[in-house]
């Protein structure tokens, strides 16, 4: 390898790692907002994906509706309360649609789960 070869790329590479460490030092949220945003995406394709076995009822609609309202106002929060708020959710869906039905329970059931994360108005007077 040539003299002048080497040096170039030792200054290629130093300036990649400096951008990268200022990147993960002072844009960190950058990533978090982007990976919030692809988890959430994810979560609506298997959310639909596993709805679409479950045996078509007026539930399941309104579980659908309810649900995908419930992850785009996800997107307004931090990525870690935002996490938290989809793996809950996720979690109790999936064990709700298990048997192939969603009756009045199960979609009464996952709106309680939805209401606990809403935010009460303030002076609701």
């Amino acid at each position: 390898m040539k003299k002048g070869c080497f040096i170039s790329a030792v200054v290629v590479f130093t300036l990649l790692v400096g951008t990268v460490v200022y990147f993960v030092k002072y844009k960190k949220d950058f990533f978090k907002n982007f990976s919030r945003d692809k988890i959430i995406g994810v979560a609506f394709d298997e959310f639909d994906k596993k709805l679409k076995d479950v045996k078509a009822s007026v539930y399941r609609d309104s579980m659908k509706i309810a649900v995908h309202n419930f992850l785009d106002e996800s997107k307004k929060y931090n990525f870690d309360s935002a996490i938290t708020r989809l793996q809950d959710v996720m979690d109790e869906a999936r064990f709700l649609y298990h048997d192939g039905i969603v009756d009045s329970a199960d979609f009464n059931h996952i709106k309680q789960i939805i209401n606990r994360y809403e935010r009460p108005e303030k002076n609701r007077n």
